[in-house]
């Protein structure tokens, strides 16, 4: 296993703390979802886990490497929760067992928490205890995805550390190395998937992709025989909310086309599609429907039992008639 390219520098720069004995004790990484925080702080747990450490690297080779090969050093914890995949008091009572005891391997011990937003208000307020007032050598790396105002008092306590996802053109090179696809079809998954390439990477290597595809060529030919309802039996009940999400996306690309900021799509190995929408709709059309949309992909997600079919049926229906099928240049 490997670092990702994008990862390097902040390895670096982290690491570099540690050799000048100037790291904080509890490091928050501030970052978002498929950009790599868990494999970083593994790879970090490792130089410090290690105990014959080479500069910037771990040696691979002593017992403290070996037993991090395998992720099972009994310095190395990682706060799993057992109920709910939330952390309550009761969680950090445990890994302050943990905490409190001497090391077993060398002289640090590493403290993983692999998501903030998991943690109940009791089980922050346990915690703060333990980060006011910790051990000597032991190093906490905590993750927050993007809710940085979240248990602020928590944040005041570490070292926060932003990890931006890389910038397209870098991670389109990255995701060239691995498959064979277009980059139109490479910087589609990356907006997609809010530039994380490791997102990306599965979603156009995956079965998604291609379900994508062939539901804008239904929705394409349902605009072009005037008949909406021809793409009803195309929702899938398991997807039907990232389907949503992909009808909005090439509505609010129509828009963008018709102001000009081609540069700014997100669909762009959907051109032809866009053209069609952006040249016969108006962007107050548009905008409609994007609404109508976001209000059926709501009631969707929070009215229980709610029957589907039905209401895709109605939405379909509601969109017919805010199109009412006539193009603005007839």
């Amino acid at each position: 296993m490997k670092l990702y390219p994008w990862l390097i520098k902040p390895y670096n720069n982290i690491i570099q703390q540690y050799q000048k004995n100037k790291a904080h004790h509890a490091i928050l990484i501030k970052t978002q979802r498929g950009i790599g925080a868990s494999l970083l702080i593994w790879f970090i747990s490792r130089w410090i886990l290690c105990l014959k450490p080479i500069g910037k690297n771990f040696c691979n080779q002593c017992s403290g490497c070996k037993l991090m090969s395998i992720k099972s050093h009994p310095d190395w914890h990682v706060l799993k929760s057992e109920k709910n995949n939330f952390f309550n008091i009761e969680d950090i009572r445990k890994i302050n067992e943990k905490i409190f005891t001497c090391s077993r391997q060398g002289e640090s011990k590493v403290i993983v928490l692999p998501d903030t937003e998991q943690l109940t208000e009791s089980a922050v307020n346990a915690f703060l205890k333990t980060l006011e007032e910790p051990p000597k050598k032991t190093w906490f790396f905590l993750i927050n995805y993007n809710n940085f105002n979240l248990y602020s008092t928590l944040n005041s306590r570490c070292l926060i550390y932003p990890l931006f996802a890389p910038n397209e053109k870098d991670s389109i090179n990255w995701l060239q190395k691995d498959t064979k696809k277009k980059s139109k079809s490479y910087l589609t998954a990356l907006r997609i998937n809010q530039g994380s390439p490791i997102s990306a990477k599965k979603f156009i290597n995956g079965i998604i992709w291609i379900e994508r595809i062939n539901f804008y060529k239904y929705l394409f030919n349902a605009f072009q025989n005037k008949n909406l309802l021809k793409i009803l039996p195309e929702f899938n009940k398991k997807n039907n909310i990232v389907q949503i999400n992909w009808i909005c996306f090439l509505l609010l690309d129509a828009i963008k086309f018709n102001f000009n900021q081609k540069q700014y799509l997100i669909n762009f190995d959907q051109i032809t599609l866009i053209e069609f929408l952006s040249h016969n709709y108006t962007n107050f059309v548009l905008d409609m429907s994007i609404r109508t949309w976001m209000q059926c992909q709501y009631k969707l997600l929070n009215i229980s039992g709610v029957n589907q079919q039905l209401l895709l049926l109605e939405q379909l229906l509601k969109w017919e008639e805010i199109f009412n099928i006539e193009f603005k240049n007839e």
